[in-house]
């Protein structure tokens, strides 16, 4: 079961994600699949395409993560429920992170790797739309 709670987080992120940047006037489409390094690709008015993997966290804890693309054009977004997943009225929390810079953001615990929830909120990500382009 815990392996499909994290297949409804991340789907259920993903199209968060794709509905927010159709709402800032993106041409967005998302990518399906179990094994896959981009979910969404999304361009801007004039052309310009990025890539963007999404990934999904009910709590506030720590989002695993191995980043596999590193290019200028390439995103990392994260996105928080903050323990409220079935709430509605609760807006999740997204982190947009220049995959350039992900590596920096990563720490060790319990033998895994991945960016902890009290590391983002110490930076600039919360909602930084204006990176992608």
């Amino acid at each position: 079961m815990a392996r499909r709670g994290t297949i409804n987080t991340n789907l259920a992120s993903e199209f968060y994600i794709a509905s927010l940047l159709f709402r800032l006037g993106y041409a967005t489409t998302i990518t399906l699949g179990h094994t896959k390094e981009i979910d969404l690709i999304v361009a801007n008015e004039d052309g310009r395409k990025i890539s963007i993997d999404v990934k999904g966290l009910i709590g506030k804890t720590n989002w695993p993560i191995k980043p596999k693309l590193i290019r200028e054009d390439h995103f990392y977004i994260l996105v928080t429920y903050l323990d409220k997943f079935k709430d509605l009225e609760v807006v999740p929390e997204v982190y947009i992170i220049p995959s350039l810079e992900i590596k920096a953001l990563i720490t060790n615990w319990k033998n895994r790797s991945g960016i902890t929830y009290k590391t983002l909120r110490d930076h600039n990500y919360k909602d930084a739309w204006d990176l992608l382009f």
